[in-house]
């Protein structure tokens, strides 16, 4: 996925329902399935936790977000990438070459976020 969206791939299941409910905290399942693009049994089954919403479903929703959700919405991805990265340091946390090359793309991203 090269839109600017791309990282919606890497949210976890977990944070999608997430991001899915606090959606559903100010609007109806019929009124978020209609700005969405899917029909009110797919949200239902997001709640239900039976599917989770799509990459594509995810790139539409970052669209339709209110400003007073976005932060709400980011906070909730940026703490589920850092979950994960935690994680992964966690396993090759043996590896040094692994953690260096891990330990420069931080530098990166702090770099950027500066």
């Amino acid at each position: 996925m090269d839109d600017e969206y791309g990282i919606v791939h890497w949210i976890s299941k977990e944070a999608r329902y997430k991001i899915i409910e606090l959606l559903l905290t100010t609007r109806s399942v019929r009124q978020l399935a209609n700005e969405l693009g899917v029909s009110a049994t797919a949200v239902k089954k997001y709640i239900e936790r039976k599917t989770h919403p799509s990459d594509t479903t995810m790139i539409k929703l970052l669209t339709i977000l209110a400003p007073y959700e976005q932060d709400k919405v980011y906070e909730l991805i940026i703490n589920d990438l850092f979950d994960a990265l935690t994680r992964l340091v966690e396993l090759v946390k043996d590896n040094e070459q692994l953690l260096n090359l891990i330990r420069e793309k931080l530098k990166e991203v702090e770099l950027i976020v500066e």
